[in-house]
């Protein structure tokens, strides 16, 4: 399907799909995002002016935002069956000479996503909201739980009396014109997978940013989600409700993932909600000729334009600005002006990592390079 048809397709898809995102389709129904409204417990008092967001490999974010620190999924352990105790406190570490970890999330069970989730839960004594497989991870590893909250798509939780997070159903990914091998009973599209909305209230403006740890482009974008009999429904459906709970038309930040075929999703979502900055993600987590992923050495591959052409060129003739992570605990302030980077020279140093640019390790190209799937021939 051409770029052009899915656009002119998403309304009509997303008003046949919105009853069903809304929890109004019966038994089977995803649940609702306002029957799923849950206040956490946190200690944010003061409204906050401004989101520190620091990006640590992979699809790990911390978002400081006002007291409140929100973390998504922070693997330090790629690849790995076990979580590192000892690299999660080098990572807290970091993330606390700014910040707190109050509030933890993760998009899928992946291996680079979610194995050190237990390990986080118990260092930092605090809240996830995660797949329930994650939850079952954490309980096994000796958390309680009560600690973990199981996510399924539509919920939103009120993460403090400014800060709201609302759960998008999504999708994992898909290769060049084909599903992705559904591995949880699903029709394909891989694992469950979860994107984040977010809006921050600050004295003069609403922030907004949707982060999606994984997710691909094109018609799956536009296809239910059916899991053992359970219609989940289609992400665009999923993410229009979201946003219509929110009382939204649009945010202004969209961190995606993975690399690939971003471009896709980029001809739909930037017009239609009105995308101003980019940040992509899901950078650096492949076991190269150099070695697993190491929070230590910095990146083993950057995130280049060059890579990817039509994705480049849309955003520009879209007027977004893009702000590309070069190196772990790379910062960035998202306010009511804008975003703009941030020196984190400090937290950096506690890893090893310059202050500015790319290393210690020497960079190599993207490994997936010349395998075309970055951006597709019908891209």
């Amino acid at each position: 399907m051409s770029h052009l048809k899915l656009r002119g397709v998403v309304a009509a898809l997303v008003a046949a799909n919105m009853v069903a995102a809304c929890g109004g389709g019966g038994d089977d129904a995803p649940p609702s995002a306002t029957a799923q409204t849950t206040t956490a417990q946190t200690t944010t008092a003061a409204m906050p002016d401004a989101v520190r967001m620091t990006w640590f490999g992979i699809t790990n974010w911390h978002y400081q935002i006002g007291d409140l620190g929100v973390m998504l999924d922070g693997e330090v352990s790629f690849p790995a069956t076990t979580p590192s105790p000892a690299m999660v406190t080098r990572a807290y570490n970091a993330l606390k000479t700014h910040g707190s970890v109050d509030v933890m999330l993760v998009g899928h069970v992946h291996p680079d996503h979610s194995v050190s989730m237990p390990e986080w839960m118990k260092q930092t004594g605090k809240h996830a909201y995660a797949p329930q497989a994650v939850c079952d991870a954490a309980v096994k590893y000796g958390v309680p739980a009560s600690q973990c909250t199981a996510i399924h798509g539509g919920e939103k939780f009120q993460l403090s009396p400014y800060v709201a997070m609302r759960v998008v159903r999504w999708v994992h990914s898909v290769s060049c014109g084909v599903f992705d091998t559904g591995t949880d009973g699903a029709n394909g599209g891989g694992p469950s997978t979860y994107g984040f909305l977010f809006t921050v209230q600050t004295k003069t403006k609403q922030l907004t940013w949707f982060v999606h740890d994984s997710g691909a482009g094109g018609a799956e974008l536009l296809t239910n989600r059916i899991e053992n009999g359970q219609d989940f429904g289609a992400p665009l459906s999923n993410l229009a409700a979201a946003m219509k709970d929110a009382k939204i038309d649009n945010f202004e930040l969209w961190v995606p993932g993975p690399e690939s075929r971003t471009v896709q999703q980029a001809r739909v979502i930037v017009p239609v909600y009105g995308v101003k900055y980019f940040i992509p993600h899901h950078i650096d987590e492949r076991a190269s000729s150099t070695g697993p992923f190491n929070l230590l050495t910095g990146p083993q591959y950057l995130y280049s334009k060059a890579d990817f052409p039509k994705l480049t060129s849309f955003l520009a003739s879209n007027n977004v600005a893009e702000f590309i992570p070069i190196n772990y605990m790379d910062a960035w302030s998202y306010d009511p002006t804008g975003v703009k980077a941030l020196d984190n020279t400090d937290a950096k140093a506690l890893l090893g990592l310059p202050a500015s640019g790319p290393g210690p390790m020497p960079l190599g190209p993207n490994p997936r390079l010349g395998t075309g799937t970055l951006e597709c021939p019908e891209d």
